[in-house]
């Protein structure tokens, strides 16, 4: 993969910008299924996917099939040929996305998606799951959204953070910061309620090594807002009630823990 993207310059940005194959992409996103968006995974984590070839497919024909799809994207330079093997009467090809520039453009893609979904989407489960300190549902909710989309940072915090983050930005009533100053360190997340209400969740992740690993890692979370007292500088602003949540992550599961 690195001597692919060193070879970045060698696309014109206009050119793969501009181009309505973009459209392809986002339309793919939208309609994915489980096995495309584990598909698409793998692609943005550098691993390769194996397809049978459809050299006669016309632009018409991109949707009749996922094949077709896959085929269209490699056609069209999306995709890049890393190996090939034929089985019976089919050639298959190795693929795998063939630069860090088309890279971004799936990453961006995937994004304007997740957010176009956050804008649509009924969370008020997931905000009733905070304020009650009802971790089970908490746990339900952010696992099911999970399901429902595509990751594509190697599952490290920087993902899960920005991913719950996201949902939570539509909370009405409330405002949310990330990574803000407070006490000893930078928490996560804060959600705070208008100043005279007084209220304020603080949320901190972390990421497990192994489904096992899922508990301890979110007691650690929730321990780590006590130690670097995230709620010091909150209390000093006039905030009087406090939710606290440790929260692990573990590829596409959770784990939550309250105070």
């Amino acid at each position: 993969m690195k001597e692919a993207e060193n070879d970045i310059n060698a696309l014109p940005r206009p050119y793969w910008a501009n181009t309505s194959s973009n459209d392809i992409i986002r339309d793919m996103i939208e309609k994915a299924d489980a096995g495309v968006k584990q598909e698409l995974e793998a692609l943005i984590a550098g691993e390769y996917i194996e397809k049978p070839v459809h050299e006669d497919i016309t632009y018409e024909e991109i949707h009749s099939s996922q094949d077709n799809l896959w085929n269209f994207l490699f056609f069209t330079g999306y995709l890049k040929k890393v190996g090939e093997h034929m089985q019976a009467d089919t050639i298959y090809i190795v693929l795998a996305i063939p630069n860090a520039e088309i890279k971004y453009i799936y990453r961006n893609t995937i994004m304007d998606w997740f957010n176009r979904q956050i804008r649509q989407k009924d969370f008020s489960a997931l905000y009733k799951a905070l304020l009650k300190k009802d971790t089970s549902l908490l746990e339900k909710e952010l696992s099911r959204n999970l399901m429902e989309t595509v990751s594509f940072f190697d599952y490290k915090e920087d993902y899960y953070h920005g991913f719950t983050a996201g949902l939570l930005k539509m909370m009405d009533g409330y405002l949310i910061q990330s990574n803000r100053e407070s006490g000893l360190g930078r928490s996560d997340i804060i959600i705070r309620s208008a100043p005279y209400e007084g209220v304020a969740v603080i949320i901190e992740t972390k990421v497990a090594d192994t489904y096992a690993q899922l508990e301890e890692k979110a007691a650690e979370a929730l321990a780590q807002i006590e130690e670097k007292q995230y709620d010091a500088e909150l209390r000093l602003e006039g905030y009087h009630t406090f939710i606290k949540f440790g929260i692990a992550f573990f590829k596409k599961l959770c784990k939550a823990v309250s105070d």
